[in-house]
């Protein structure tokens, strides 16, 4: 009995232990201290650091008009080129965009139709159900949010990161930066004082060097409208066959000839 007291003492100890070391609050991850301008060029080399990417993933498309999700395939090169391919139930063709510097096309499989032209002729255009235009589509599925000169409005360093309050003429923007990665995690746009849509960028996760989010949320809270896109495979920077941005439209496909949306 004598030889056990010891063991048990032992046991209460650590057992004791274990209660107050539970109840330390938890400290506060460590992270360097960068102005905002420090911020912003540390984003636009990470944008210029994705020169391709290809990727898969699920995109979730909620609004008043239309909800639905589909399988996608995603491809990019340098800071032009971008094509999605999206599949509906059972892995069925539903269309396609390619995105280049000044030209566009848009292939509806499903109706077997397809628009081409100028880009600058249908950049607030939307497509494949999307609440989103042109310049939308690139500037969402590559995370990209990329600045003028901003005005400086308020900046803090918060225990999670950075928050940046900034202005560019009649535009706003709220834009809070991860601790971790230094990346933008979460960005609002203004119109005045008029929220017009704000990003989410989760799970960030390194390919070939390069941070990039599994997670991309796009929402119009007034309109109700929101765009979700979950990769589920990523390739940054490998290289590409150019004809993977080709195209290939039925013979029996119809051309549809509308009007601009700048017209």
């Amino acid at each position: 009995m004598m030889r056990r007291l010891p063991i048990l003492m032992i046991l209460t100890f650590l057992i004791i232990l274990q209660g107050c070391t539970s109840k330390r609050p938890l400290l506060t991850k460590q992270y360097p201290d960068l102005t905002y301008r420090q911020l912003l060029e540390l984003h636009d080399q990470w944008i210029n650091s994705i020169r391709t990417l290809s990727a898969k993933g699920r995109i979730t498309i909620d609004s008043p008009s239309y909800s639905g999700k589909f399988e996608a395939d995603i491809y990019a090169s340098g800071r032009d080129s971008l094509l999605i391919s999206v599949k509906g139930l059972f892995g069925a063709n539903v269309g396609k965009v390619f995105i280049g510097k000044e030209r566009f096309i848009f292939y509806n499989q499903y109706e077997n139709q397809f628009i081409t032209g100028q880009k600058s002729d249908f950049e607030n255009m939307n497509f494949l159900q999307f609440p989103l235009s042109l310049n939308e589509l690139q500037q969402v599925f590559l995370a990209r949010d990329e600045f003028n000169i901003l005005k400086k409005e308020k900046f803090e360093k918060k225990p999670d990161g950075y928050f940046l309050s900034a202005k560019n003429g009649r535009f706003h923007y709220h834009i809070w930066f991860d601790a971790n990665t230094l990346l933008i995690k979460r960005i609002e746009y203004y119109n005045d004082q008029k929220l017009l849509f704000f990003k989410e960028y989760r799970q960030f996760s390194k390919k070939n060097g390069v941070l990039f989010p599994r997670v991309i949320n796009f929402v119009r809270p007034d309109e109700k409208q929101g765009v979700s896109i979950i990769f589920s495979q990523i390739e940054i920077n490998k290289p590409l066959d150019g004809q993977v941005f080709q195209i290939k439209v039925s013979e029996s496909a119809k051309q549809l000839i509308i009007p601009s949306s700048n017209s």
